[in-house]
């Protein structure tokens, strides 16, 4: 297939389109003149689907006649109004932070967090990043003692039969028949091949089930004239003997996300309550022992609501400028002990870019987070050593993915799809979905390094789990539950979230409603 130059020019501006809308804009005869349209108006979204396109070409362009600059310009006078009048009217702390007794040293390393910036985006751009993703998990299954005979699809589609024969790919496409029977188009380097299942035991069915499109699996079977007969797969996967670090000392890490600075929802009286533990400040002796052992706030994105994230945001907002509600968000951190090491990583609300992985929060919108020196501004996902132990922090974006692609995995829980991302050994294995990716020669989503702690929020559901020595967090939020997330049937858990001690991995569930 010839790609139109127009249609490349279209998808090297950073956007990514959807099948339907590629295949529109691939027969539309009036092609450059909307691509061009597209490029003027520049969507905010990053993923285009038919709908956006459709609204796109009803726009009438003359509604914004200002210039790119004019609009800067505009943008920047009331940006600057506003911020001076939020400065004045800075309010003091209303916790203020205490030497503690006994400071505890810090032992943080910073092991990998994304920055890049993807200028153009290239039809051979994905097809790297794939390539990457492919070889990388291909690696994992190479050390495994548990599958045999593993050839590619070239050897097979060259021979009429064979017995037990094992293929790693990538799930190009996946179909549950109405009699229980899975049809799947497998793909690796060297080509493409159909497979099938038809075995009827439970155990490999459920397999089935949790197969995710473009994941990178292994299936083992029998080779009967073009078409794989599949008797098992396998995932990649954590060892099950996977070695756990610990701290030589008692040390504790508060682990939260989603605190939407900025939204009519914030609930600011719970977070207030978070940095009282963490200041050791409360009502509670027994809790002020343990925030005296506090060295580690782990922030999994969406420190503020942002803007423009949903529809109709802006009634929801009581900060309408995302640069005064990253003032207010400093102001907070601003307010806890300087020994704390506070890490954080975007979300989809922050302003980073959107597509994973994510580069850290912008700082030209951030500068006075920047400005705090015990604040460490990462991407997402970001690993981390603190005190010995391993951290894997993602935002979680896709989360919400998985759990529709798997009808076993209830719509309003967390902790299965991470553990999905675990098997998978990737944390957006789904590729077109809602979670956008930003193509690199190097895929930085596949989880090469195993964790001993991997935390996300994003879905402000509060779990927690383990999974073959890895623990599981999904930090809760301090955000009421909003229209748009009643539309969607979120429940959110508010205040609710864990402590974890890294001497021993102990969790300890901790809720700030309940706290005085």
């Amino acid at each position: 297939m010839v790609i139109p130059e127009k249609l490349k020019e279209l998808m090297s501006s950073g956007y990514q389109l959807t099948p339907e809308t590629f295949s529109f804009l691939m027969q539309e005869t009036d092609r450059d003149g909307i691509i061009d349209k597209i490029l003027k108006i520049k969507p905010k979204e990053v993923i285009l689907d038919l709908d956006t396109i459709k609204r796109i070409i009803k726009t009438d362009i003359s509604e914004t006649k200002l210039s790119d600059s004019e609009k800067k310009k505009q943008i920047e006078i009331t940006e600057k109004k506003v911020i001076e009048k939020k400065i004045v009217q800075k309010s003091p702390p209303a916790t203020i932070p205490r030497e503690r007794k006994n400071k505890i040293d810090t032992q943080l390393e910073i092991i990998n967090t994304p920055s890049m910036e993807v200028d153009r985006i290239s039809v051979d751009r994905f097809h790297e990043y794939f390539v990457s993703r492919f070889k990388q998990i291909s690696k994992i299954f190479e050390g495994r003692r548990d599958i045999k005979n593993i050839v590619n699809t070239r050897y097979l589609k060259s021979i009429d039969s064979r017995d037990e024969v094992s293929v790693i790919a990538s799930v190009f496409s996946k179909t549950e028949r109405s009699n229980g029977i899975f049809s799947f188009e497998l793909e690796d380097l060297e080509g493409k091949i159909e497979a099938i299942l038809v075995k009827k035991p439970q155990t490999i069915i459920q397999k089935a089930i949790h197969v995710l499109e473009d994941s990178i699996l292994c299936f083992t079977g029998q080779w009967r004239r073009g078409l794989l007969y599949i008797s098992d797969i396998f995932w990649p996967d954590i060892p099950y003997n996977k070695p756990v670090h610990y701290s030589e000392q008692d040390v504790f890490a508060l682990f939260i996300s989603d605190i939407h600075i900025g939204s009519r929802h914030f609930l600011k009286n719970l977070f207030m309550k978070s940095i009282k533990f963490l200041n050791s400040d409360l009502n509670s002796s027994k809790l002020n022992k343990i925030g005296e052992q506090v060295k580690y706030l782990f922030v999994a994105g969406d420190v503020v609501d942002g803007v423009g994230v949903y529809p109709n945001q802006d009634a929801d907002l009581v900060l309408k400028n995302i640069k005064v509600q990253y003032l207010q968000a400093s102001e907070y951190f601003e307010k806890i002990n300087s020994d704390i090491e506070i890490i954080i990583i975007p979300g989809n609300h922050d302003a980073a870019r959107a597509a994973e992985p994510q580069s850290p929060i912008r700082k030209e919108f951030a500068e006075e987070l920047y400005e705090i020196d015990n604040i460490h501004l990462l991407g997402s996902p970001a690993y981390i050593k603190a005190h010995n132990v391993e951290i894997l922090m993602s935002h979680g974006n896709s989360i919400i993915d998985i759990n529709a692609a798997i009808r076993d995995i209830p719509n309003e829980s967390a902790v299965p799809a991470m553990v999905e991302m675990l098997r998978n050994r990737h944390l957006v294995p789904i590729y077109g979905q809602r979670t956008p990716i930003m193509p690199d020669y190097i895929d930085q989503l596949v989880i090469n390094r195993i964790p001993d702690i991997f935390h996300a929020g994003h879905t402000h559901l509060c779990e927690d789990s383990t999974y073959r020595n890895v623990t599981l967090i999904s930090s809760g939020t301090f955000q009421s539950q909003t229209e748009y997330q009643k539309s969607m049937n979120i429940n959110p858990n508010p205040g609710e979230t864990y402590i974890i001690n890294l001497k021993n991995l102990q969790r300890i569930g901790i809720d700030f409603k309940n706290i005085n």
